[in-house]
C-alpha cells in the first residue's frame, strides 16, 4: 500500500518486519537510517537509539540489518515484534544526512516489508529543503495492533535535535581552541619563564 504523509495502515500479524528507506548514491553526501524505540512519544534511555554505532537495541528486537550501496543507497532495520517490550508503543525511523540537506539525496522511498520479503506499505518522502534529519516511518502500537504512518517532519538541526526531541542525550562536542593557538604547549604568561 502506497501512504501519502500523514496516513497509515494496520500492519497484518507478521511477528517480523523490515523497515528499508532507499536513495541516490551523492558523492560528498552520506546518509543514514536510525531507529528509536518510544514509550509515550519519549525513548527511555539511550539505549533506545539504534543506529549505525549502536546497532541493535538492548533486547535486540530492533536490529541495524546494514548498508548497500551502488547508483542507489539501500539502509535497513529489522524489528522483530514477537514479544516487544510492552512499554514501548512506537518505533520512529529517521533518516540523517551529513554533508548536506536530505533534499540533496532526492526523493527518499521508505517501505516496509513483512518477514517473507512481502511488501506491506511504501512512502516517498519528498518536498524537504534545508532538512537534514526527518522521520520518514514509525511503527506504532494501538492495543495488538502494530500499525505503520507515513510522517515525513523534517529537522534543520539534523540527527541531534531530532534526538533531542525524542529524550536521546547528545553530547554536545567541545568547541574547538581559537586560531593560531597550539595547546599542547601553551602561552606563557607576561612575567613567567620555563
Amino acid at each position: 500500500m502506497q501512504l501519502t504523509k500523514g496516513a497509515n495502515t494496520a500492519l497484518p500479524p507478521t511477528r517480523s518486519v523490515t523497515v528499508t528507506c532507499t536513495w541516490a548514491a551523492v558523492a560528498g553526501l552520506e546518509a543514514d537510517l536510525s531507529a528509536l524505540l518510544l514509550a509515550g512519544g519519549r525513548v527511555r534511555g539511550d539505549a533506545d537509539f539504534v543506529f549505525y554505532n549502536q546497532p541493535a537495541s538492548a533486547d535486540r528486537r530492533v536490529v541495524h540489518a546494514g548498508k548497500r550501496a551502488g547508483g542507489e543507497v539501500t539502509d535497513r532495520i529489522d524489528v522483530d515484534l514477537d514479544g516487544f517490550d510492552d512499554a514501548v508503543d512506537a518505533v520512529a525511523f529517521a533518516v540523517s544526512a551529513d554533508g548536506g540537506s536530505l533534499a540533496g539525496l532526492g526523493p527518499v522511498r521508505a517501505s516496509v516489508s513483512g518477514g517473507s520479503g512481502e511488501p506491506l506499505a511504501s512512502f516517498v518522502m519528498d518536498g524537504l529543503d534545508a532538512e537534514t534529519a526527518a522521520v520518514a516511518v514509525e511503527l506504532y502500537r494501538r492495543g495488538a495492533q502494530w500499525k505503520v504512518r507515513a510522517v515525513g517532519q523534517g529537522y534543520r538541526d539534523g540527527l541531534a535535535g531530532l534526538a533531542r526531541d525524542f529524550g536521546v542525550d547528545i553530547d554536545d562536542e567541545p568547541p574547538p581552541p581559537p586560531p593560531g593557538i597550539d595547546w599542547r604547549h601553551p602561552p606563557v604568561p607576561a612575567g613567567y619563564e620555563l
